[in-house]
């Protein structure tokens, strides 16, 4: 499979823009949104969007493939959860070359949040280049996790768990205790 970094990605995006009849909305999430919206070095598989509104332009994507040799999956993931209000908080990304594109990524907690269900190594790795770069604040963290993550599908206790291994990873055990006592007096999660 190949992997793709920031510079192939923007080359691609700005080709679909060019086949672009009108404006359109592109929500990115995943490791393309960290790399795009936060300077994340890494590389991706594909490009995640929000939503399969991305279907509505399948021409305009295909001949970007053609005009640039760049296969980038684009693609809905099967399951995607975040911040019950991530949506507000969408972040337009601009770089030259887009005209009609507009491209959103999650505000960076939002993201680390996403980032945090799945809770694997290169998704904690991206987190940590999150808040090398771009800062986070373990509080903001916190009341999102307790107040906006309570509809996310799967286990609830290794979603915690996930969530203080990713406290513990980015500020330490002190403050991770302090999110895990703030865990243990929430009602706002059912246990």
């Amino acid at each position: 499979m190949h992997r793709f970094r920031t510079h192939d990605l923007k080359t691609y995006l700005r080709a679909v823009d060019s086949h672009l009849d009108a404006p359109f909305r592109l929500i990115v999430i995943g490791g393309s949104a960290a790399l795009l919206g936060y300077g994340v070095t890494r590389v991706t598989q594909d490009i995640d969007t929000w939503g399969n509104e991305h279907t509505k332009i399948k021409a305009a994507l295909e001949l970007a493939r053609k005009e640039t040799g760049l296969e980038i999956p684009i693609q809905h993931p099967g399951v995607q959860d975040g911040p019950y209000f991530l949506e507000d908080r969408l972040k337009r990304i601009c770089f030259r070359g887009l005209c009609k594109l507009v491209i959103q990524v999650p505000e960076k907690h939002d993201l680390v949040l996403m980032k945090m269900i799945r809770g694997e190594q290169p998704d904690m790795e991206v987190a940590d280049e999150i808040k090398t770069k771009r800062g986070l604040n373990s509080e903001t963290l916190t009341k999102r996790y307790l107040e906006e993550m309570s509809h996310v599908v799967g286990d609830s206790r290794r979603l915690d768990l996930n969530f203080l291994a990713l406290m513990d990873r980015l500020f330490g055990t002190e403050i991770r205790e302090h999110a895990q006592r703030q865990l243990k007096s929430s009602h706002a999660r059912p246990r």
